[in-house]
């Protein structure tokens, strides 16, 4: 197993938004549980190679909540590369900074 430990700051502009997040991230696929603890969010990940899918639903997830998209590089492996680590995508520089060479 793994762990995603979402560090950002969390903010919704309402209940429903609240529940929509925690409903979305327990809807990703290989996703076992989510705690709270203080200001962080521990996600527990069957494991550390996400699917197409999944990994493409963390990155509109935390796009859409403003998470720190740097938290996702540790998802780059040689089977994803070729669309994860691509410098024209528009996460490329959030996840892996300007300086990552592909």
């Amino acid at each position: 197993m793994a762990t995603l430990i979402w560090q950002a700051p969390m903010r919704y502009f309402s209940a429903g938004d609240e529940a929509a997040f925690f409903s979305w991230l327990q809807s990703i696929s290989g996703v076992v549980s989510v705690k709270g603890y203080g200001r962080e969010l521990h996600i527990q990940l069957r494991s550390k190679k996400l699917s197409v899918q999944s990994l493409r639903e963390f990155l509109a997830l935390y796009q859409r909540y403003q998470g720190n998209m740097s938290e996702l590089a540790q998802f780059a492996n040689q089977a994803n590369s070729s669309w994860f680590a691509d410098p024209n995508a528009y996460w490329y520089s959030q996840v892996f900074g300007s300086a990552h060479a592909a």
